[in-house]
């Protein structure tokens, strides 16, 4: 992705009715969570763990009812998060 395109990337999110980022941060992802992060639109909540992340997103959109951004690093850091996001793709409140 491109720097432009990083930095696009919040706001765009913040657009289509975005207010929370679950954020999982890795050094790959670095540039995303600064962007992320100074965007004053969007609540960034820092969770390590990528599996407890997506369970955690699932609970505040339902609490919310509103949808809920992830960002993780690359590799095996975005299948950490496929467990939840099946989860969340069952359930009839998204």
């Amino acid at each position: 992705m491109t720097r432009q395109g990083i930095g696009d990337l919040p706001e765009i999110c913040a657009a289509h009715g975005i207010k929370t980022v679950i954020i999982s941060p890795g050094s790959r992802n670095a540039p995303l969570i600064i962007s992320f992060t100074r965007n004053k639109k969007l609540n960034c909540l820092t969770i390590t763990d990528e599996r407890s992340a997506a369970y955690f997103a699932i609970g505040v959109a339902k609490a919310t009812g509103e949808p809920v951004a992830m960002v993780c690093s690359s590799g095996t850091a975005a299948l950490n998060y496929m467990p939840g996001i099946a989860e969340a793709f069952t359930k009839t409140f998204l």
